[in-house]
């Protein structure tokens, strides 16, 4: 990428995206888009000396890490390092380390004051401090530097930058006060230093800016479960922001949808004439004898376990079939390719949907999510060309249909998909529904109707655990008639 055309259009990127959007009139935001221009016109020059002086023992990877008092670090640093010292600024010139772009990108995010304040004094810190501000930079170059590719382009041709960050509070072992965590602090600037560059995709693909608005509003939920959880302000889930900030993920509605491949192990056909929807197994898949994948809650059936087989030849299909209720058969169908046709299968391109914690799961609401999400990808990106939705999720375990009312929005919503057994376990559940598993199962208590009717199976003696669903576009028309458990019944 030509990094000073590249640098340019996020200068303007918060008032090129209002420019675009014609709909948004909010002289508020006008006001906030020119501080935040005007801020990063910052002359090049203007170099920070004290910076490039206590900076210069730094050059080198080895003193930086060993500045750093870290004993592992991510490969990346070290394959990057050279190529992003000879793009570092300098602290006081890197334009997403001041109040003014903070505030500019807080249209967007909608944080809350004490978010704010945290920010603002983790920036402050970082600043001046030469080893944090390179350390910044080079996670920033590492994962914002180049342009956003088109969406079909980060699905097919370009694999995900992942790497393990080291333990930040090992690095600074706090800030002057004591209501942040440096180590969730360096995480939340750092995601934010890419705004502008997300902004220029939007822009480039013409984007409202209320989606945007409402996509990242997930920093706003993982920071107050940071803050929830520790009494100071952080973020948490880190690499599932990512997702938001490189234009990956969009929220739409109720629901958020990211461009993916189907990942279940599954091959699904649809009659040619009825259009009904038959899953099989694909081949070499343990189930125990409930239908569920070997190994779920790390249980083994060591007597009833059996493994999946699935034949085809030019004529016909042949296999074990999966119930769209989320269990696997031990029994065998066969279809004729002349009346069947394949549909979805491992590695089909999907929406993975996401249910964004903060509101009901309104039935509704979620069946013009869905259908939206096909209107907007088609508008925006109809290169990309999806079969249908897929879901894991603790929402999506089977049993929750036979513990909660048939009119409660968790069962509604199960019942649209054909659901799909996976190896999983009750962390989810116990993270969403109850925030913790205590070692002592006693001392949860119940306080909604959820809770209690997991608690009660639980007692029982059964166990939770997520499931996965899948959903075929052209099957949205059927939105609230149980297409594929209708006949299950």
């Amino acid at each position: 990428m030509n990094e000073t055309m590249g640098n340019n259009g996020r200068n303007n990127a918060y008032n090129n995206i209002n420019n675009n959007d014609n709909n948004d009139k909010n002289d508020n935001n006008d006001n906030n888009d020119k501080n935040y221009d005007k801020n990063n016109k910052s002359n090049k020059n203007d170099k920070n000396d004290k910076n490039d002086k206590n900076g210069a023992s730094y050059n080198d990877f080895k003193n930086f890490i060993t500045s750093l008092g870290i004993k592992e670090q991510p490969d990346i640093w070290a394959v990057k390092w050279d190529e992003a010292q000879k793009q570092y600024p300098g602290a006081l010139n890197m334009k997403f380390l001041t109040e003014e772009f903070i505030t500019g990108a807080n249209q967007y995010l909608n944080l809350p004051e004490g978010a704010i304040e945290a920010i603002n004094m983790a920036v402050d810190v970082i600043k001046n401090n030469d080893v944090l501000s390179r350390l910044l930079w080079l996670n920033h170059y590492i994962l914002f530097n180049d342009e956003i590719e088109s969406a079909s382009g980060i699905l097919i041709e370009k694999k995900p930058i992942r790497f393990t960050f080291p333990d930040f509070s090992k690095i600074v072992t706090g800030f002057p006060k004591k209501e942040i965590s440096f180590k969730g602090m360096f995480l939340a600037v750092l995601l934010i230093s890419g705004l502008p560059r997300l902004l220029e995709f939007y822009k480039k693909h013409g984007i409202p800016k209320q989606v945007i608005i409402d996509t990242l509003s997930d920093v706003d939920i993982w920071m107050r479960d940071y803050y929830d959880k520790n009494n100071v302000w952080g973020l948490t889930e880190f690499w599932w922001i990512y997702n938001h900030f490189s234009g990956k993920l969009f929220r739409i509605g109720r629901l958020q949808f990211i461009h993916s491949n189907f990942t279940g192990d599954l091959k699904v056909f649809r009659n040619k004439n009825t259009g009904k929807v038959i899953s099989f197994s694909d081949s070499g898949v343990k189930f125990r004898a409930d239908g569920q994948v070997d190994g779920t809650n790390d249980i083994y059936d060591h007597n009833g376990v059996w493994v999946s087989e699935y034949w085809e030849d030019e004529n016909t299909v042949k296999g074990n079939p999966i119930s769209p209720l989320g269990f696997a058969e031990n029994r065998t169908i066969e279809l004729s390719k002349k009346e069947w046709k394949e549909v979805l299968s491992k590695g089909s391109l999907v929406l993975d949907v996401h249910i964004a914690v903060g509101s009901k799961l309104s039935h509704e609401a979620c069946g013009e999510s869905f259908k939206s999400s096909v209107d907007f990808f088609n508008k925006y990106f109809p290169e990309i060309q999806f079969y249908g939705f897929m879901c894991t999720s603790w929402l999506l375990d089977h049993q929750l249909q036979k513990i909660l009312p048939r009119d409660s929005n968790i069962v509604k919503f199960q019942r649209e998909f054909y659901l799909f057994p996976i190896k999983s376990d009750d962390a989810q559940t116990f993270e969403r529904v109850f925030r913790s598993k205590p070692e002592d199962m006693k001392k949860l208590k119940a306080e909604t109707t959820l809770q209690k009717a997991i608690l009660d199976y639980i007692y029982m003696g059964n166990k939770m655990h997520s499931g996965a669903m899948f959903l075929l576009k052209e099957d949205l028309k059927h939105w609230g008639d149980a297409f594929y458990q209708q006949d299950c019944e």
